[in-house]
């Protein structure tokens, strides 16, 4: 194997980089979250494609087996639909008990009325979960902390997990060195930070010398309320409750269902003690809540900051700054953010070095993609802010939305670009397009006439019930999940149970393959435009997520290693394929 470390390094003899990642280099990660475990995952399994063996070390002093501040990571917990379809394609499945919630739908509130728009597919494709184990007074512990189940997983792919603090940093030799509090020293070929904005971790790489500005922040608020599962199914449902209200310095409310607490988040301007009040005595807010509910005296809070402009080199020698220390995602989808930053510094690491100069030419694009993509988020919040100060723009939006899901004929043009705005699942950029389209202008400006001659309210939010902690869509004993013969255009992934592979003929039916949690089928709609070659269907109960045939390909061109799985996966059924031929025509001894 350490073969093809080496072609792999040879392919860049021109332009070597001159500190590279070789056979058994150590590598520090300081902070356990989300974007560090992503990087951990990535770097080892990157690594192990090309034979190169690799020491890492992760320090987080949370075990996140406590409940309430001991356990926090201080994040409103939701896993974007884009980035719950890209963990499926990498193999990484969200266990149920991970999963608080599946979210399929979203409820927008405004002044005007509120309407409920689907998930597309009516699939569960977003993830309600708590990043430590739970709000502080939890009693019962029934799911798992997601920032708890990543490094479980970094761990499960080779990472070695140090729960200490770490006391300071300097350079030994031109080498990063990480001190505990406890006294260990380490000396390290590489070190990447990923330790957030909220706790003091950001301050032991101000004085390195490496140029390291910290991002620019802003105060939000997070809050839990202990309402029990029975009431908030009543109430909320699968559902996330968005508010577009017009409250001073308020960009984005939301409330979002868990197990046993709603979640409440506040984004804008540095939220304040003054704003929440508001935000919480609005009439719109207290209509999603029982008609006796009254705010708990005692209950989980705080006032995290957010990164509203990222460092503005998040990079140097044997060192790289991934989540909200580096650059991220503008209000939305930060845990998304980190993954993709993490991909792209773990991949800058394995195959180009680890030199400020790869780090400048391989990894800085991606922080600049996000940084410009951020700048027109900014535009599009301005917008929505406009929206927000008139009735009639308030109404015209609303019952353009109102049209789109209750018609049955309406293209969803307003609808697709709320549910990209609210979810992340799409680019600022991409929402920013579609709002300049000739013909969403010409609707939008229709609608907003016509709500002048229709000013009613509008109330809009029936759903269906739905089991909790689960992603995707359950198919059952004699369902059908893919018929050979049609035309496809996604792939999908088992979440839990079996699926059987059948082909069938004039003669009768073969089966091909069974497959489990984990596997995926349906690969070939993404790249070419055949018919489905052979039947999938459950046995028993199955719960399987479907990944867009758009996305996959939208990230394939941006991150082609994501490609590698369906590739690799694709090669062994062929040479699978290809054994069992040759068991046919080979004669028995």
């Amino acid at each position: 194997m350490s073969r093809l470390w080496t072609s792999a390094r040879s392919s860049h003899d021109s332009n070597a980089d001159p500190y590279p990642l070789g056979p058994g280099s150590r590598v520090a990660v300081v902070g356990g979250g989300p974007a560090g475990c992503f990087f951990c995952y990535f770097l080892l399994e990157m690594a192990s494609r090309i034979g190169l063996d690799l020491n890492v070390d992760v320090y987080e002093p949370k075990t996140y087996a406590q409940a309430g501040p001991a356990g926090c990571n201080m994040c409103g917990g939701v896993i974007s639909e884009s980035l719950v379809q890209y963990l499926g394609a990498e193999g990484i499945v969200l266990r149920s008990d991970v999963v608080q919630r599946g979210i399929d739908s979203y409820v927008l509130h405004m002044d005007v009325g509120s309407v409920r728009f689907p998930t597309p597919g009516q699939e569960k494709r977003i993830a309600a979960v708590h990043r430590g184990l739970g709000p502080r007074g939890l009693l019962t512990h029934r799911w798992a902390s997601f920032d708890g189940y990543l490094l479980d997983l970094a761990e499960s792919r080779g990472a070695r997990v140090i729960h200490e603090r770490v006391d300071s940093i300097d350079w030994v030799a031109g080498k990063p060195r990480v001190s505990t509090k406890s006294g260990q020293q380490e000396v390290y070929d590489l070190l990447a930070a990923a330790v957030g904005v909220n706790g003091a971790g950001i301050k032991l790489f101000e004085g390195l010398g490496v140029g390291y500005l910290p991002p620019k922040t802003t105060k939000t608020y997070i809050c839990e309320f202990p309402l029990g599962e029975e009431v908030i199914e009543k109430h909320f449902g699968n559902s996330m409750h968005v508010f577009l209200l017009d409250v001073p310095r308020l960009e984005f409310a939301a409330i979002i269902p868990k197990g046993q607490h709603v979640t409440i988040v506040l984004l804008g301007d540095s939220i304040d003690k003054t704003l929440v009040t508001n935000f919480l005595d609005s009439p719109e807010v207290r209509r999603c809540f029982p008609a006796n509910f009254v705010i708990p005296e005692e209950h989980c809070r705080c006032f995290p900051s957010i990164n509203i402009k990222g460092s503005p080199r998040p990079y140097g020698d044997r060192l790289v700054f991934i989540g909200d220390c580096g650059e991220n995602r503008l209000y939305k989808d930060g845990i998304g953010g980190g993954y993709r930053a993490a991909k792209a510094a773990a991949r800058t690491a394995v195959f180009e070095g680890v030199s400020s100069d790869s780090f400048r030419r391989y990894y800085a694009p991606t922080c600049r993609a996000m940084a410009v993509d951020n700048a027109i988020g900014k535009v599009v919040f301005m917008v929505t802010g406009l929206f927000k100060k008139f009735t009639w723009a308030r109404r015209g939006m609303m019952r353009m939305v109102a049209v789109e899901q209750y018609s049955g004929t309406a293209k969803r043009r307003m609808s697709d670009v709320l549910w990209d705005t609210f979810t992340g699942s799409a680019s600022y950029r991409s929402v920013f397009q579609r709002t300049l389209h000739p013909l969403f202008l010409v609707l939008l400006v229709w609608n907003c006439l016509a709500a002048l001659r229709h000013a009613g309210p509008v109330h809009r939010e029936e759903e269906d019930s739905m089991k909790l902690g689960e992603l995707g869509r359950i198919y059952r004993s004699g369902e059908t999940i893919v018929r050979q013969g049609e035309v496809g255009d996604h792939m999908y992934v088992i979440q839990s149970g079996k699926v059987e592979v059948v082909r069938e003929s004039d003669t009768g039916q073969v089966k091909l393959a069974e497959l489990e949690e984990g596997d995926f089928f349906g690969e070939m709609a993404l790249f070419d435009r055949d018919v489905r070659s052979a039947t999938v269907r459950p046995l028993g109960e199955a719960r399987v997520l479907t990944i867009d045939k758009k996305m996959f390909l939208r990230k394939i061109h941006e991150d082609p290693s994501l490609a590698f799985r369906v590739m690799e996966k694709m090669s062994r059924r062929i040479r699978e394929l290809d054994e069992q031929v040759t068991g046919l025509f080979t004669p028995s001894a």
